[in-house]
C-alpha cells in the first residue's frame, strides 16, 4: 500500500530557440514603431538589437550570430544598400530593406544587392512585418539550401571521392592555371608524378579495401608534408601529381624526397591486423617557359618510368630540354 502524497510529473516547457533581429534605423520613433509590432510576435522569442549609426551596425554584427536584419535604406555614413551589399556578400545574415519612399528601382536595387525582402515605410503593419518576415526567413532557407546543394556539386566534381584529393578533372586544370600565372609572371615551378610501387601485389595479398586504405593513407602524408601553396591530386588508380609553386628543381627534390621516406616508413594494415610497407616512386620535372600541360605531364611520367627502371623506390629528375642541352 502506497502512502504519502503523489507529485504529478513535471512537464518541461520547450522552450523556442531565441531569434535574434538587429534593427538598423537612424529614427528613434521608426525603431520604437518596429519595436512595439516584433514584441507582438508569439510564434518565437524575439531578441531585439538595435543600432542608429554605422558603429553600432558593426559591433552588432561582430558580436555573433544575427537571424534577420531589418535595414533602414537611409542610414548616416553607410547606407543601408551599402550595408546590404557587404552583409549579402558574407552570407552573415538575411536582410530586410526598409525604406520611407519605396520606388519600383529602389526595390530592384535592393533584390539585386541580396535582399530577402523588401517593405515601404509607409504600408508598415503588424500583419505586413509578420508576413515579410514569414517569407524572407523561407527565401534564406531555401538559398542557404540550394548553397549547400552547389558547394556538394562542387565537392563531387572537384575532389576525389576515396582519397579527397583534386581529382583528375580539377588537377589539371590547376596546372593549367598555374601555367598561365607562371608565363605571365615568369615564375618557375615543379611537378612530381608519384606511384606507388607494386600497388597490384598490395591488392592481391591484402585485398582491395585495404587497397584503397593504403591510397588514402598516402594522399593525408601528402597533404600534411606539403605547403599549403602546393597542390596535389590523384592523377588515376594508384598516380598522384603534386605541383611545387614558385620552387626549383633542387627545392622540389627534397619536397619529394621527404615525402618518399615518409611514406615509406609508414605502417599500413589489413584487416587482420597484418602490418606491412610500401614504397613510392616519382618522376620530378621544372616547368618551361611556354610548355604546355600536356607537356610537362609527359616528361614528369618519363621520369617516373625510369624511377620504376632503376629499381623503384626513388625520385628521378628529368630536366627539361632547355636546361638538358646546358647539361
Amino acid at each position: 500500500m502506497q502512502t504519502g502524497t503523489q507529485v504529478a510529473p513535471m512537464v518541461q516547457e520547450i522552450k523556442q530557440p531565441l531569434f535574434k533581429i538587429l534593427i538598423c534605423d537612424d529614427d528613434p520613433a521608426d525603431r520604437k514603431l518596429l519595436r512595439t509590432y516584433l514584441k507582438r510576435i508569439t510564434d518565437r522569442e524575439i531578441v531585439l538589437l538595435e543600432a542608429g549609426h554605422a558603429e553600432e551596425i558593426q559591433n552588432a554584427l561582430d558580436k555573433g550570430r544575427i537571424d534577420l536584419v531589418l535595414m533602414d535604406n537611409q542610414m548616416p555614413g553607410k547606407s543601408g544598400m551599402e550595408w546590404l551589399a557587404e552583409i549579402a556578400k558574407k552570407q552573415l545574415a538575411p536582410v530586410v530593406m526598409l525604406t520611407g519612399s519605396g520606388t519600383e528601382e529602389i526595390a530592384a536595387q535592393a533584390f539585386q544587392e541580396g535582399a530577402v525582402g523588401y517593405l515601404p515605410k509607409g504600408s508598415l503593419s503588424q500583419e505586413k512585418l509578420q508576413n515579410i518576415i514569414d517569407v524572407a526567413l523561407d527565401k534564406w532557407t531555401q538559398l542557404q539550401q540550394a548553397m549547400a546543394d552547389k558547394e556538394k556539386l562542387e565537392i563531387l566534381a572537384n575532389f576525389d571521392s576515396l582519397t579527397g584529393l583534386y581529382n583528375r578533372r580539377a588537377i589539371l586544370g590547376k596546372l593549367r592555371e598555374l601555367i598561365g600565372l607562371a608565363n605571365r609572371y615568369k615564375e618557375d615551378f615543379s611537378l612530381s608524378m608519384l606511384d606507388v610501387d607494386l600497388f597490384r601485389k598490395v591488392n592481391d595479398c591484402y585485398g582491395h579495401l585495404t587497397g584503397d586504405e593504403v591510397l588514402e593513407k598516402i594522399a593525408t602524408l601528402i597533404s600534411r608534408n606539403i605547403r599549403d601553396a602546393d597542390i596535389a591530386g590523384r592523377y588515376g588508380g594508384e598516380e598522384f601529381i603534386i605541383i611545387l609553386p614558385k620552387t626549383t628543381l633542387s627545392s622540389s627534390w627534397i619536397v619529394a624526397e621527404r615525402l618518399r621516406t615518409m611514406i615509406g616508413k609508414a605502417e599500413m594494415k589489413d584487416s587482420a591486423g597484418n602490418v606491412f610497407a610500401v614504397t613510392v616512386s616519382q618522376g620530378l620535372t621544372g616547368w618551361e617557359r611556354d610548355e604546355d600541360a600536356a607537356s610537362l605531364i609527359s616528361r614528369a611520367d618519363e621520369a617516373l618510368y625510369k624511377a620504376k627502371e632503376k629499381g623503384r623506390n626513388r625520385v628521378q629528375i628529368l630536366l627539361g630540354p632547355s636546361l638538358r642541352d646546358k647539361v
